[in-house]
């Protein structure tokens, strides 16, 4: 058996959620935006987007101060609010060791504070980037980072400076006693045993659609263990309803929507927050990173708002919808992100034909960054089982699909697989396995760096659960199928062709239809005395993998990989000893017209020649 990467433990997944926590404080160094104004005064010195920065030195408590954000659609709202202090170096040190200083707003407005009609919602998720401005209309920063995890109305600001910069911030930073206190007496709140002490994100909010969050991050947790050396990503922030609307062109502007996505379509991942400042062609938001790592592609979008939800456990701007993509991510940063209007980020398509019964369509996903193409195949795939069959649980599908990738000497390759899937409850959870596997396994690969350039799947569907057992085999003997017992000694001319069938019954719980897998027993003309053929089904071992020795090169690795383990295959292997002396022996496959249960099950059988003269 060739060899198949073997599962693993442990797990590895870019999260945005949790990825800037593993962010080295000052391991950064600055990457200054190109758009921006030099002079230390400005954020932007554009025509028409001149932007000053409220110098931080200069603030005052109780002093007046206003925020904007979009609470519904695309178009910003402006509150007011009140500017109460800072934390010193609450944001730890920059590269050059400069201490960074978190600035701290109450924020005012109906849906922060609440109305007689509606409940207070504190600040919400997605909401990180909402511009701050003074009373001249500099730029304080971005909303960024909370202190409780009940609706609050007391907010801090990555400072507009730190944004200009792209510095490098803590994710996360526990609060000294002291500073704790600070942020009470500013808030005129009393301190509880059950406060949180720790200085957190405001979280974007995730929207995923063709599949959930949870079932997305399950996917990817579950390559990471079955693939040695795959790091899958996915977007991060509070994961709540959206939706999607491609042909719609929502703008980004400052105090609105700014979706980042690492892919769209079918499959959209994506995490919402708010534009923070523009200049130029440069877009700003967030305040705190997205994932922290720049090396991430995504594309941005605008986005258009349901409502803000109030939440005890946390409450969260509603997407109603990501628009089309309006440009690319540059940058993500510790003190925020950057990205650029106009040409957007490079993508590869999946892309799924589904068949069932006499209708067939094709569905899209356009993915930017490769950690997220097996995690977005294999719920794309999840998602066509739903969509065709109008079922989460039953049915069975033939699946073949094709890589087509970029080795490292830039010379193009396809990897082709097929396979069969069947489950009585739970098709959409396995049908997507084979192609996310391979996808994960070429970029992981441990001899070259690997691209890929496109996922192509073919599927046909069935509703019904189909699944058998081989129970026998059966020999065409006078027009009619005869039952023929493992074991049997069967009387054959050298040269002759025979023609067999295995006999496969229906697994419990299946469409309860006998099935059969044709095949024909050729007897070499150089037999001495005796073939031997013997059938094996399934294994249920064999799906793991793991098998044979290490590939020492890549071809060795993409020939295991094309040697996938197959559901509806029984192995034939044949053996015998040649006039001339020799033995020999070879392998071939039956393959069969449903899942088989990989129950080990096999059968002998020994053809008998005359003796030679």
């Amino acid at each position: 058996m060739s060899y198949r990467p073997a599962r693993k433990s442990g797990v590895s997944r870019v999260a945005v959620a949790t990825a800037a926590a593993t962010v080295l404080i000052a391991s950064l160094t600055a990457a200054p935006a190109n758009a921006v104004s030099s002079d230390p005064n400005l954020f932007c010195d554009l025509p028409g987007q001149r932007l000053a920065i409220s110098p931080i030195s200069g603030l005052k408590e109780g002093e007046p101060v206003t925020w904007r954000s979009t609470v519904k659609g695309t178009k910003p709202t402006t509150f007011t609010g009140e500017y109460i202090g800072k934390l010193d170096n609450a944001l730890g040190t920059d590269a050059a060791g400069k201490p960074r200083d978190l600035l701290l707003v109450k924020l005012d407005g109906d849906i922060v504070n609440g109305t007689s009609g509606s409940l207070a919602a504190g600040v919400w998720a997605g909401a990180s980037g909402s511009p701050v401005y003074d009373a001249d209309g500099a730029l304080l920063g971005a909303v960024s980072y909370g202190f409780s995890s009940l609706p609050d109305n007391v907010a801090g600001v990555t400072p507009a400076a730190y944004m200009k910069a792209i510095g490098a911030l803590p994710a996360s930073k526990t609060l000294s006693p002291s500073q704790t206190q600070t942020v009470e007496r500013m808030a005129d709140e009393k301190s509880t045993a059950r406060r949180s002490s720790t200085l957190r994100r405001i979280e974007p909010v995730r929207v995923t659609i063709g599949t959930s969050a949870s079932d997305l991050d399950d996917a990817t947790d579950r390559l990471s263990e079955r693939i040695p050396g795959f790091r899958g990503a996915v977007a991060g922030g509070l994961a709540v309803p959206g939706g999607e609307n491609r042909a719609a062109d929502y703008p980004i502007v400052v105090g609105g929507n700014i979706a980042m996505s690492y892919g769209y379509g079918a499959v959209t991942e994506a995490s919402v927050g708010t534009v923070t400042a523009i200049c130029g062609t440069e877009v700003f938001a967030y305040g705190h990173p997205g994932s922290g790592n720049s090396a991430l592609s995504a594309s941005i979008h605008g986005a258009s708002a349901a409502r803000i939800v109030p939440d005890s456990a946390g409450s969260y701007k509603m997407v109603s919808a990501i628009g089309r993509v309006k440009g690319k991510l540059l940058d993500d940063r510790t003190a925020g992100i950057r990205g650029k209007l106009g040409v957007p980020a490079p993508t590869i398509e999946i892309r799924t034909t589904s068949a069932y019964g006499t209708l067939k369509n094709t569905t899209v996903t356009k993915v930017s960054e490769p950690g997220f193409i097996p995690g977005a195949a294999y719920a794309q795939m999840g998602n066509e089982a739903v969509r065709m069959l109008d079922n989460v649980q039953k049915g069975s599908a033939r699946v073949e699909w094709t890589i087509t990738y970029q080795r490292a000497d830039g010379a193009t390759a396809t990897l082709k697989n097929v396979n069969r899937y069947a489950s009585p409850s739970e098709l959409p959870y396995y049908v997507g396995d084979g192609v996310a596997n391979d996808v994960a396994a070429l970029q992981s690969n441990p001899f070259e760096d690997v691209r890929i350039l496109s996922v192509n799947v073919l599927t046909r569907f069935e509703a019904d659960y189909r699944a058998a057992a081989f129970s026998g085999v059966q020999m065409l003997k006078s027009g009619r199928w005869v039952t023929v017992d493992s074991g049997s000694v069967l009387k054959a001319a050298r040269g002759g062709s025979y023609s067999f069938r295995t006999v496969l019954a229906p697994a419990p719980g299946a469409k309860k239809v006998t099935e059969y897998a044709p095949f024909t027993v050729t007897v070499p003309k150089d037999v001495r005395s005796t073939y031997q053929v013997e059938l094996f089904a399934p294994d249920a071992d064999d799906e793991f993998g793991g098998e044979g020795p290490d590939p020492r090169s890549f071809a060795q690795f993409v020939a295991g990989l094309d040697d996938n383990y197959r559901s509806d295959v029984i192995t034939r292997e044949t053996w015998y000893t040649s006039t001339a002396g020799p033995r020999k022996a070879g392998e071939a496959t039956i393959v069969a017209p449903t899942v088989l249960i990989g129950n080990g099950a096999s059968a002998f059988l020994r053809f008998e020649v005359p003796a030679t003269r």
